[in-house]
């Protein structure tokens, strides 16, 4: 459960990091004035926000990936302690403690599932986000190759 956490805090830190700096975009996007002079920005910008989002992507996909491999693995981990317990008191049999085991590690499982779902949801906001400003700016590039002239 601490790894979880531990893996929890970077995640969505990586999560709200990308976010901000997508929404930071959108607004260095919104004050630009898009004239033929500012077309090599406009690229520049695209590349970099497309460049930060594939970095970005590979990092929070592999924690996302991680977080419920751990839920597991503390899952495995105290079944292995909790049918352990239970042959200890050899003769004994405990519904139970084998019930109460099992309800404890299977938080572990939840705990990562938890973990994983709302960063995936929140990776493809990001997507979204930058599939949004990518084709915005080649509509003003676009338009700017046409007209010539700011839109």
């Amino acid at each position: 459960m601490i790894a979880i956490g531990a893996l929890s805090v970077v995640l969505y830190w990586h999560c709200f990091r990308l976010l901000g700096s997508l929404w930071c975009a959108r607004r260095r996007l919104a004050q630009a004035a898009p004239t033929p002079a500012e077309l090599p920005r406009l690229r520049r910008m695209r590349d970099e926000i497309q460049q930060a989002f594939a970095g970005q992507r590979l990092a929070v996909g592999a924690m996302i990936a991680a977080a419920p491999l751990l839920g597991l693995l503390g899952t495995v981990t105290g079944m292995e302690r909790t049918f352990k317990s239970l042959s200890a008191r050899a003769g004994e049999t405990s519904v139970e403690g084998l019930a109460s085991g099992i309800s404890e590690v299977l938080v572990a499982t939840e705990s990562g599932l938890a973990v994983a779902l709302p960063a995936l949801l929140l990776v493809y906001l990001a997507h979204r986000e930058v599939h949004r400003h990518v084709q915005r700016m080649n509509d003003i590039e676009q338009r700017i190759r046409r007209e010539g002239v700011a839109p």
